[in-house]
């Protein structure tokens, strides 16, 4: 049986054209190396699924009856990865030339290197921001008071985001971005896959933060540069995109930190609807619309709904 370097997995829902030219670029950057590449449709609308079937045979195409989110739908990808290195992929990425060589390289030289992110560069060409460290909720009010977006390169008030991080370098981190994310087999068969409780946001956090406790390192590797538009599918509704984040946010700190959070958090969701009203009506950026999401947002945080919604 032909050695499988990589498995690439993505999930999608109603990406169509991001798909085709996310599944395009693999098989180019991959060339004549064998690769295993998995998608996961979500019950798409937009004909996704149709495509794959058609355009790219060799990909191995689960079809849900249902949108079950991130990390469900990457629940079948897992168990039919064969590859050494498992890396999920957002449609709305794009491979670009070398950052496979890159990744192989690195992991292969360092064992310990259980998760891997590689370089978003977004459509103006510039690095985007895709390494943070951990939630805490110190963090996660200066997030909801606006000061982390006031000072993006402050080191204690962006400290969350690494404000004073440019990602031209490559180090260990706290955590990756999930758009583009590896993960070595020996990490996989230790910890096991994604948090399903999550439906989408955090559960990649969740899972780094495991990850260092399994005895694993996450890294950031500069030189595996990759496309990425952002929000592909996310974007489309943003008053369930808000409400989600909040939620799987409740849930990742009732898991990792206690159930008492629930009070500081629901503190913080609040601000968060009053610095992001604000921010509306000033701009004129779907201020009402906004409001709304959070509202939802602060009610299902006082209500403890499902994360996995």
């Amino acid at each position: 049986m032909t050695d499988i370097i990589f498995t690439f997995a993505i999930v999608n829902w109603n990406t169509r054209d991001l798909l085709d030219t996310c599944l395009a670029s693999i098989f180019q950057t991959a060339g004549d190396e064998p690769v295993q590449v998995l998608v996961a449709d979500n019950h798409s609308g937009d004909g996704s699924a149709e495509m794959v079937a058609t355009r790219y045979p060799e990909v191995t195409l689960v079809r849900n009856e249902r949108n079950l989110g991130f990390a469900g739908g990457h629940k079948a990808l897992f168990q039919l990865s064969r590859g050494r290195y498992h890396i999920l992929v957002n449609s709305d990425v794009r491979i670009l030339p070398g950052a496979l060589d890159c990744i192989r390289i690195r992991l292969d030289s360092d064992p310990e290197i259980g998760v891997l992110g590689g370089a978003m560069i977004g459509p103006d060409g510039q690095v985007q921001p895709s390494c943070r460290r951990f939630p805490t909720l110190w963090f996660q009010f200066l997030e909801a008071s606006g000061l982390s977006r006031l000072f993006p390169r402050h080191p204690i008030l962006n400290a969350y985001k690494m404000g004073d991080f440019n990602h031209l370098g490559s180090r260990e981190v706290d955590q990756v971005m999930g758009s583009f994310f590896v993960i070595r087999d020996k990490l996989l068969q230790k910890i096991g896959k994604l948090d399903t409780a999550f439906f989408m946001y955090y559960e990649e956090v969740d899972y780094c933060l495991r990850c260092r406790k399994a005895g694993f390192k996450v890294f950031y590797e500069a030189g595996a540069r990759v496309w990425h538009e952002g929000g592909g599918s996310s974007k489309k509704v943003k008053v369930a995109t808000i409400r989600r984040t909040m939620r799987s946010m409740r849930h990742y700190f009732r898991k990792n930190r206690g159930r008492w959070t629930w009070f500081p958090l629901l503190v913080i969701v609040s601000l968060d609807l009053v610095t992001h009203s604000i921010h509306g009506i000033i701009t004129q950026n779907r201020p009402l619309q906004t409001m709304k999401a959070f509202w939802l947002a602060a009610w299902d945080v006082a209500t403890f709904e499902r994360a996995d919604l």
